[in-house]
């Protein structure tokens, strides 16, 4: 899920905070302090728009040793702090764009700060060093602008200044993006859609993210959309909130591709919510060819640190990626759980 090739999958994740609570900050346990709950992941959102809800709950207990995201909880439930770590120690390397995400409220904002591994403010997203939600008086978000660490209202790496939400009639969220100009803008230049309109089951787990244009369904034909357009990603979570399947469309609901030339793609999670493997597809439903590696496959520590991803064929032979010729990447950590050393092998297991 770190693969460059489905970064915009990961959804955004902040850590909100009563004051700056690192995880060394409190050690009392979830028996004492009700207002702290530990997840093993980040549900999966295509949205700034969603809150960011933690996934596959754990003990206080457990996590001492496991990684994860710690949710620090006002008076309102509303996260106040959100951290990836292990016991004490903060972490780099999770679905969030910072270790800590620092979040204060108003009636009518949501301000989030964010903090790297040493607990020292960092920049997200390009220069990004805070992001401003607007709210209703029901607590929704209906606008987003982005701020640099002097307060000047900044674009971030996609060209966004700021977005804005409604909720419509059929239940969809419609989503529309500008930039400093006030000027609406693209979602990226991977996906090249203008206005977005997003669908949720009953749970609240996004099921499509939709290109709309004029209320109508519209079929994007941008470079980056494939030789027949796309309309719409379609999600499969289970019952437990994990990314099962992700697909892609053209508006009459071909199975259409991105950029990367893939057109679906199938997660194996197992109990814990971690992926331990993913199947890509092309527009006919056929293995990912060409330069592309069609299966990859991860495995995990007790700790729940990624300790091995190896890339497959559709056969499940291993194979070394066309583009870099690595096969295997081992990833290492100290005691603490920060990564020290990614070892690369290609087919035969030589090191690269």
């Amino acid at each position: 899920m770190k693969s460059n090739k489905f970064l915009f999958l990961l959804g955004f994740a902040a850590i909100l905070s009563i004051g700056f609570i690192s995880c060394s900050d409190e050690k009392k346990t979830s028996e004492v302090t009700t207002n702290v709950k530990h997840y093993r992941q980040i549900l999966f959102t295509e949205t700034n728009f969603d809150n960011i809800t933690g996934n596959h709950e754990i003990t206080s207990e457990e996590a001492k040793t496991v990684n994860n995201y710690k949710f620090t909880l006002d008076e309102k439930n509303r996260p106040v702090a959100i951290e990836y770590c292990r016991d004490s120690v903060l972490l780099g390397y999770g679905s969030t764009d910072a270790a800590k995400i620092v979040i204060t409220y108003t009636d009518s904002t949501e301000t989030r700060l964010y903090f790297d591994k040493d607990n020292n403010a960092q920049e997200i997203d390009g220069k990004v060093f805070k992001s401003v939600f607007n709210l209703d008086i029901t607590g929704m978000r209906t606008g987003l602008k982005f701020y640099d660490k002097d307060g000047n209202q900044i674009e971030n790496r996609n060209k966004i200044a700021s977005y804005t939400w409604s909720k419509l009639p059929d239940g969809m969220v419609k989503e529309n993006r500008y930039n400093l100009a006030g000027t609406e803008v693209i979602m990226n230049e991977f996906c090249p859609f203008f206005e977005l309109r997003f669908s949720y089951n009953e749970k609240g787990y996004v099921t499509r993210m939709a290109n709309y244009q004029a209320d109508t369904l519209y079929n994007c034909t941008a470079e980056n959309c494939g030789d027949i357009g796309v309309s719409y990603f379609s999600f499969v979570v289970n019952d437990k909130g994990d990314l099962q399947e992700f697909s892609v469309h053209n508006a009459s609901g071909k199975q259409s591709n991105l950029y990367w030339g893939w057109s679906k793609f199938v997660n194996q999670v197992d109990s814990l919510g971690y992926v331990t493997e993913s199947t890509f597809w092309d527009q006919d439903l056929e293995f990912l060819s060409g330069k592309n590696v069609p299966i990859h496959q991860y495995k995990y520590d007790v700790h729940g640190a990624r300790i091995e991803e190896i890339a497959l064929d559709s056969k499940k032979n291993i194979i070394n990626d066309p583009n870099s010729g690595i096969a295997i990447k081992e990833f290492h950590y100290n005691e603490l759980g920060q990564p020290t050393d990614t070892i690369k092998y290609d087919s035969k297991r030589v090191k690269i």
